[in-house]
């Protein structure tokens, strides 16, 4: 009962995932997935790419898109099955650890339906985050259940999905330290960090070309990296994406455009729920200390574990300069789990604490359930597929006329106050530049050629106004 309702929820939660269309980098990897035999298959999984290594969540997943016949619900409603059978995975993890079961159903209720999982639900290029969720909750419980040999198969699955996977023999000596029976299978343990380091290697060969980009480059500046772990930390917390944006340091006053910001009701509302929120969970901490006085030491000693984990998985974002919600996706279980710990001690703390937890369960539904729906918004997954479900629709309807032409010039508002959307600019990242010609024009050989790049029209092309994309005309 509680997984189908759990399930059922979080589904409902999240349902404007179920028509979020491909867009960006799908495109990409819906082209370079197109296969006919099975040595293509195969070779999804060669190392030698000039991008990231994560073959099972990019080409092997994108393939079984191709299978579904590119239909968005089902290939959506398969993202959402793998993230279920995680949560499973994770609720048996933590019961198995603790055989306390609210504290099991809280952790898991609350992982499902935090508002980051918006930026992991609903782009199908982030299945990769879902996907090494799953993967290592799967292999973290059969490794305490010492069934090793389908514990290392499902560490390299999550190994193939991204490459933060290789952290987790890390996070298993972490672990150790609290649960000393992690230390007598040092064998495998072993085994363990051999296969990080053969998949540190493979990954080495496409991340040298992604970082040349200057917002991926590492640079180790311990100011950068204390930044991006406040704002990492506070995100995880329940602060909103956009705080970074109008706070230049969390000691000054943010710029004058927050205000702005606040005037939207409903960022206002999250706001004030937010603050109630925290406010109640250190008044939950003072609780928990004074009825824990004498094991003190034992909690202060797993509490630093815990924090430990939480920064090993986010640790290799923290020296470049991008930030983005997305890599919460196994840092914000530690958060989860402490936040459920201290309520599952207020429910047990006699009728006063027991409805002071309540209380907290409650205002965490709510932060989350508008967390939600600002973060949709906030996100703009809805406007992009928003984009290129337009030009779906757009180019089916001019199909046979483009299929005779040899180039698709995108050509903008010579009124720059009738286009504020970026234009042909804003529609080859949207696109992924060519790429999206495979999905709309399978087989064509068709170029597209976007006029803020080349302003004289090609001959024999066929012209489309980007703002007709941009506003579905």
């Amino acid at each position: 009962m509680f997984f189908a309702l759990l399930f059922t929820v979080t589904a409902f939660l999240f349902k404007n995932a179920f028509s979020i269309y491909f867009f960006s980098d799908d495109f990409f990897f819906l082209k370079i997935s197109r296969i006919n035999s099975i040595n293509q298959f195969l070779n999804f999984f060669s190392p030698f790419k000039d991008y990231f290594y994560r073959p099972l969540t990019t080409e092997a997943f994108y393939s079984f898109i191709h299978l579904l016949r590119e239909n968005i619900f089902l290939s959506h409603s398969l993202v959402f099955i793998v993230y279920f059978v995680g949560l499973y995975y994770l609720y048996r993890i933590v019961f198995l650890l603790s055989k306390n079961k609210i504290l099991s159903y809280l952790t898991t209720g609350f992982y499902a339906i935090n508002f980051i999982h918006v930026f992991q639900l609903y782009f199908f290029g982030t299945f990769q985050e879902v996907a090494v969720f799953t993967f290592l909750a799967i292999s973290f419980y059969y490794f305490l259940k010492e069934k090793s040999v389908v514990s290392l198969i499902f560490f390299i699955f999550a190994c193939m999905s991204k490459e933060i996977a290789t952290l987790f023999p890390i996070f298993l000596v972490l672990i150790g330290l609290i649960n000393k029976k992690i230390f007598e299978k040092k064998r495998i343990l072993l085994l363990y960090f051999f296969i990080s380091v053969i998949f540190l290697l493979i990954y080495k060969i496409g991340i040298s070309g992604v970082m040349t980009l200057d917002i991926y480059k590492i640079q180790l500046k311990p100011r950068l990296g204390i930044n991006n772990l406040m704002w990492y930390s506070l995100w995880s917390l329940g602060f909103p994406n956009f705080m970074p944006d109008y706070f230049t340091s969390i000691f000054r006053k943010p710029i004058p455009e927050f205000w702005k910001v606040l005037k939207n009701n409903e960022i206002k509302i999250y706001f004030l729920i937010i603050g109630v929120y925290l406010s109640s969970l250190l008044l939950s901490v003072i609780v928990f200390l004074k009825n824990n006085k004498k094991k003190l030491l034992t909690i202060i000693f797993h509490l630093v574990i815990l924090i430990l984990a939480f920064v090993l998985f986010i640790s290799p974002t923290l020296f470049i300069i991008h930030k983005w919600m997305v890599r919460l996706t196994l840092s914000l279980i530690f958060v989860i789990f402490i936040q459920a710990y201290l309520i599952t001690d207020l429910i047990k703390s006699g009728k006063q604490m027991r409805l002071l937890g309540n209380i907290l369960i409650i205002i965490y539904v709510l932060s989350n359930v508008l967390g939600i729906f600002v973060h949709e918004s906030l996100s703009t997954f809805l406007l992009e597929s928003h984009y290129t479900i337009n030009a779906k629709k757009y180019f089916e309807k001019n199909q046979q006329e483009i299929l005779k032409r040899s180039s698709i010039y995108f050509i903008d508002s010579t009124n720059i106050e009738y286009n504020p959307w970026g234009g042909s600019k804003k529609l080859k990242v949207t696109l992924s530049d060519q790429s999206f010609i495979d999905l709309y024009f399978p087989g064509a050989n068709i170029k597209a050629i976007y006029s803020f790049e080349n302003n004289i029209k090609p001959k024999n092309s066929f012209v489309v106004k980007s703002i007709d994309i941009l506003m579905g005309q």
